[in-house]
């Protein structure tokens, strides 16, 4: 994520050093899980990340839950790649068992 942030720094603000620890975490997680070697891809996963973080409200897990479909399904952090009309709304999988369980 500071790799990101020094390509990106008109951020509208600032992190702690705890932060950006946990957001580092976060884009090490989800490049081991997709198996990202592309620096470019990197950086997706990483604004990917930010903005999912910047939104608030969802656990750390459902970020990274999020931020891997998000990749694998083409989304590209500021919009969509493919031609497919965009979704809804986006759901992690907890709150689709429980969208579910609630009919």
């Amino acid at each position: 994520m500071r790799t990101y942030l020094s390509l990106h720094p008109a951020q509208d603000r600032s992190y702690s050093p705890e932060e950006l620890d946990m957001l580092d975490a976060l884009v090490v997680r989800v490049v081991d899980i997709l198996g990202i070697t592309d620096d470019g891809d990197r950086n997706e996963a990483a604004a990917r990340i930010l903005s999912l973080y910047t939104l608030g409200g969802r656990s750390f897990d459902e970020i990274v839950e999020l931020a891997v479909r998000l990749h694998k399904e083409g989304y590209a952090p500021g919009g969509r790649r493919s031609d497919k009309p965009p979704v809804q709304r986006i759901r992690t999988e907890r709150q689709r068992r429980g969208l579910k369980s609630d009919k």
